[in-house]
């Protein structure tokens, strides 16, 4: 595969300044005495504020209920880029679900406030920064066995429908952070208005995924590598960090193996990342630099 890297420079840049965001939203959120998913919804305020993106309510009617948290930035053109953020705190170990799926560090928010497009938005998953009251009446399943499954979907699929509307889009681009890039395929594969799919640390073949770190199958779930052949005439990059045990490059060879062999689609390996680290510091010479050559991008 592909390697793929951003200079020196800009991986210092953009290390120190995520970093000092975080922190210093948390550190204001503790000092004020407020619980974790508090503490954790105000990191991401002034993340996503640090990315100029604003909240975005969207009207997604019953099929997400509560709408899902969203941030954007409403410039010119067509085009949405949509960043779809990962699984999150899904359990408390690893047979509890947790009670707020909440990530302590939102990566895909992090690379939507580094994306430099004059369209961008972000969306949460279901359950992630909602309050107690709300979170007591959802079903842990969304966000643990059931995070791929078509309820989930449903409510993604609205919420993209609703911020098309609300943005003036016609288009999208999906880009989808770990869980949410198997949730990005999955998506595109039933779209017609996706031009461009992109993938970053994301389990492409939950399958394989699941045998890889022997937890159960998550069976009430779809695997987004039984949509590759669906989604192969899509342009589509697929980011895997050089050290990620989480999620390892492997896992996007044998999805693109689904694929016919004429497909324009990538895999590129980010030296030096794992699947939290190097990834947001990669981010900004990935989304500004020229598109790689895609006639080496096959395994």
């Amino acid at each position: 595969m592909p390697r793929h890297g951003p200079t020196r420079e800009r991986r210092r840049q953009a290390r120190r300044g995520a970093a000092a965001v975080l922190a210093l939203a948390l550190f204001a959120a503790g000092c004020a005495g407020e619980m974790p998913g508090a503490a954790r919804r105000r990191a991401a305020a002034a993340i996503a504020a640090s990315g100029r993106l604003a909240p975005l309510a969207l009207d997604t009617g019953a099929a997400c209920r509560p709408p899902l948290a969203a941030w954007a930035r409403n410039g010119p053109g067509e085009t949405l880029t949509v960043y779809i953020e990962g699984d999150g705190a899904a359990y408390r170990d690893r047979l509890t679900p947790s009670d707020d799926p909440t990530p302590a560090d939102p990566l895909a928010l992090r690379l939507a406030g580094l994306d430099p497009g004059p369209k961008v938005a972000c969306l949460a998953r279901p359950g992630q920064y909602l309050p107690p009251e709300a979170l007591a009446g959802l079903d842990p399943a969304l966000w643990t066995t059931a995070r791929y499954a078509p309820r989930a979907l449903a409510c993604l699929d609205a919420a993209l429908d609703a911020a098309k509307s609300a943005l003036g889009a016609g288009r999208l681009r999906l880009v989808g952070y770990s869980g949410g890039g198997a949730l990005a395929v999955l998506l595109a594969a039933g779209r017609t208005d996706v031009v461009a799919l992109v993938t970053v640390a994301a389990n492409l073949d939950t399958e394989a995924w699941t045998a890889l770190h022997r937890v159960a199958p998550l069976a009430a779930s779809r695997n987004p590598a039984e949509a590759a052949a669906a989604v192969a005439a899509i342009p589509q990059v697929h980011y895997a960090g050089s050290d990620d045990r989480n999620t390892p490059p492997w896992l996007c060879r044998r999805f693109l193996a689904r694929m016919p062999e004429t497909t324009a689609a990538r895999c590129l390996v980010i030296e030096g990342a794992d699947h939290r680290h190097g990834l947001a510091e990669a981010w900004p010479g990935i989304v500004t630099g020229p598109p790689p050559d895609a006639a080496t991008s096959r395994p």
